[in-house]
């Protein structure tokens, strides 16, 4: 079956689930990050590429600039209520980077993994890894 643009665009296909979280005794839910989600994510981990060239384009220099805080930044977006309405805004994002390092780390892996971003991550240390 062929699906239609309403169809597509109706479906509620970001999943939500419950992790434990030892440093704080407790659990919370996370949810996948949508591709939106995911783009900001990867744009915080990784900058921009810039290109400067000079009057005539005979030198040219290409840098990439990285953005701290992007852990903090994951949680913000992931970490939900049961049906997967964020608990934080971005504005929480700088209160989130005082908590359990160790703590939000391991919710930003998982919220991650579950969001299927991991490959797409592995791919662009590799080639932060090359450059360097």
């Amino acid at each position: 079956m062929s699906l239609t643009r309403e169809q597509i665009l109706n479906v509620n296909d970001i999943k939500v689930k419950e992790i434990k979280v030892e440093q704080w005794g407790g659990t919370v839910f996370i949810r996948q990050h949508t591709r939106g989600e995911q783009d900001k994510y990867l744009k915080r981990q990784y900058g921009t590429t810039r290109m400067k060239q000079d009057m005539r384009a005979k030198q040219q220099e290409i840098s990439a600039v990285n953005i701290y805080g992007h852990d903090a930044f994951l949680c913000a977006c992931g970490i939900c209520d049961k049906d997967g309405k964020r608990l934080f805004s971005n504005r929480d994002i700088q209160e989130l980077e005082k908590k359990n390092g160790e703590a939000i780390g391991e919710i930003a892996a998982a919220i991650v993994e579950f969001s299927g971003m991991g490959a797409e991550v592995d791919e662009l240390k590799d080639l932060q890894d090359t450059k360097n």
